[in-house]
């Protein structure tokens, strides 16, 4: 984000994903000028799915939830209106979502990220401990792209 770097003041940028299966491709950035708050990495995330903008070293600055994305089930609309609407597994879900993430300056990646609960192992239990500490949780990284510098849209990866 070239605005971004030289100004020093936070700005964002609008990310399109599309994915399949564990596929997961960037397909559009562009810059918004929109405030985005309250993403700091400080807070406690609950397990899901994320966006990270992270700096050159790979440290995440900021963690953006991703709402109703990578769906495993579609709802199937019957023929017959007197019929109920059903809801099935995706056999391989497919789809595409749209975030909005700050881009502070020294952000140059975006990571799409799951949070999922971290389970206990051996010494957290032989210390007496019955469950996790909330909000510890292991992130998994599904996918990382460079964030562009000149500000344009297209595909990346």
């Amino acid at each position: 984000m070239s605005d971004v770097a030289g100004s020093g003041r936070s700005s964002a940028v609008r990310l399109i994903f599309e994915y399949e299966g564990s596929e997961v491709n960037l397909v559009s950035q562009q810059p918004v000028d929109v405030a985005v708050t309250g993403f700091d990495i400080a807070r406690v995330s609950r397990p899901g799915h994320y966006v990270e903008t992270r700096n050159a070293a790979g440290l995440p600055l900021s963690r953006v939830p991703l709402r109703e994305s990578f769906a495993t089930s579609t709802e199937v609309f019957p023929e017959d209106h007197a019929d109920p609407i059903t809801r099935v597994d995706l056999d391989a879900p497919r789809g595409a979502f749209t975030v909005v993430v700050p881009a502070s300056e020294g952000a140059t990646d975006v990571a799409v990220v799951r949070l999922t609960p971290r389970s206990p192992d051996a010494s957290f239990i032989a210390a007496g401990a019955t469950s996790p500490v909330p909000g510890d949780h292991e992130v998994v990284e599904l996918a990382k792209f460079a964030l562009n510098s000149g500000g344009s849209d297209g595909r990346s990866g």
